[in-house]
């Protein structure tokens, strides 16, 4: 996968997810959720963005180690911290799309509460493919770390 492809690709996933849940709900006519889901998505939403942000702090935090020196060495240091930036943005999105749910669940404005629905379940599927996206990177600097030849999965 070329690596224009890796950064974009959790961007069109997301966007197809939104275009998607947008029709279901809208041609579905889902009604809205209770408000716990509404609380459970703004939590995994600060979860994600909080565990990103340590991490990123942890690597930051490996000046003069071995690991750090081979990442800088090959370039993947730039794309390691973007990518944990990517989530913790995307967590912190998720959270506050969340709160709005709040005030529109049931309101009485049945496309404005699909719109929100669609804009949650886009931003949710965004975070868990930027996850993926990062964790994939994070293999790859393992393999070329230990020195697997086969660092292309």
């Amino acid at each position: 996968m070329s690596a224009s492809l890796e950064r974009r690709l959790p961007f069109l996933v997301a966007t197809i997810a939104f275009l998607a849940t947008g029709a279901i709900a809208y041609f579905c006519e889902i009604k809205p959720l209770p408000t716990a889901f509404s609380a459970g998505t703004m939590t995994f939403g600060i979860v994600v963005a909080g565990f990103a942000a340590t991490q990123r702090n942890m690597l930051l935090g490996m000046r003069g180690s071995k690991v750090l020196e081979f990442a800088v060495k090959t370039g993947f240091h730039n794309d390691v911290l973007q990518y944990l930036m990517h989530c913790v943005y995307a967590g912190l999105f998720v959270s506050a799309v969340s709160v709005i749910g709040f005030f529109i669940n049931g309101n009485g404005n049945p496309l404005l509460w699909w719109v929100w629905f669609a804009i949650l379940v886009g931003s949710i599927v965004l975070v868990i493919a930027l996850i993926l996206r990062n964790e994939v990177l994070m293999v790859r600097i393992v393999k070329h770390f230990i020195g697997d030849k086969n660092t292309n999965s």
